[in-house]
């Protein structure tokens, strides 16, 4: 099921979202078109291969889908169903959804016109695996931890992301995450982390106030925090090197690279505290070289 998608659009014949689900068949997905009609979803989903991927494609006046929308956060908030929901329309359509459909119940909203490679990106980070927030409790609580092994944690709300890099960093890592700067708090009480990669921008607690709030207490003060950024502008550069972190990487980068900007992070710091061991001077555990900055903010001035 987890390669079935059920799109579901006003109209098969529309050019482009036959474009669409040729795209999706191409890239091997089983593509199952029905419109938007509670009846028409509630007699297949009876059936033992309904999909477990939904595209909800989004055209046509806002009183249409009421009813449906309905349905689909019904659809949706049930329990151990393990589904994913995708909208496409314009920002009006999308801002109606959300008036019924709750944004947690969305993996994804594209605008018109959709970037198929986008669309089959974020296909591909949960067609083969299961919902974050269902299984959050058993990824952090239950995974084997490798003693030897470096432990961080992962903070980013969007929990598709988030699954995906604790699949990538727990090749090299024991890779734990949080969606929230509350989880992460909360989280630290009671484990121990060498690393914290962090979503730079995240509703409500933004990753700078996370930052702010770790600093503030001796118990997480000195723990190196990495920020996760999806925008690389010079406004958005210089205002995460200003709160001075031990890095920070783009979510673009390829997992491979990601991972080993990690590995080197440790390969550095390992050597820096061997050749203080050997000077016979103390050193916090993690104390912050932003030496790699200066350079940064020289180019940056250059832009």
């Amino acid at each position: 099921m987890q390669n079935r998608i059920l799109f579901i659009a006003e109209n098969d014949r529309n050019f482009l979202i036959r474009a669409m689900m040729k795209s999706l068949s191409d890239a091997e997905y089983d593509v199952q078109f029905l419109q938007p009609e509670v009846y028409q979803v509630t007699m297949y989903e009876h059936r033992n291969d309904f999909p477990n991927l939904f595209i909800l494609y989004l055209e046509g006046s806002e009183n249409r889908y009421e009813r449906f929308f309905s349905y689909i956060k019904q659809m949706m908030s049930e329990q151990g169903k393990n589904r994913h929901l995708f909208l496409i329309g314009n920002p009006a359509e999308i801002n109606t959804a959300y008036k019924t459909i709750p944004r947690t119940c969305v993996d994804h909203a594209f605008q018109r016109p959709v970037s198929t490679e986008d669309l089959l990106w974020h296909l591909h980070q949960v067609s083969a695996e299961y919902r974050y927030d269902e299984e959050q409790d058993s990824a952090n609580h239950d995974a084997v931890v490798n003693s030897s092994w470096y432990n961080i944690l992962l903070v980013d709300d969007d929990v598709t992301q988030l699954h995906a890099m604790q699949r990538w960093f727990s090749k090299r890592f024991n890779a734990f995450v949080a969606s929230s700067g509350m989880e992460t708090v909360a989280f630290l009480k009671h484990t121990h982390v060498d690393l914290i990669l962090l979503d730079y921008e995240m509703p409500g607690l933004s990753g700078l106030d996370v930052l702010q709030m770790l600093r503030s207490e001796p118990s997480t003060a000195n723990i190196p925090v990495i920020f996760l950024t999806g925008t690389d502008d010079k406004k958005t550069v210089m205002s995460i090197l200003s709160a001075k972190p031990s890095g920070y990487l783009l979510k673009s980068m390829p997992p491979a690279i990601l991972v080993q900007n990690v590995d080197d992070f440790f390969e550095k710091r390992g050597r820096e505290m061997s050749q203080t061991r050997r000077k016979g001077h103390s050193v916090a555990p993690y104390d912050i070289d932003i030496s790699d900055f200066d350079s940064v903010e020289g180019e940056l001035e250059e832009l």
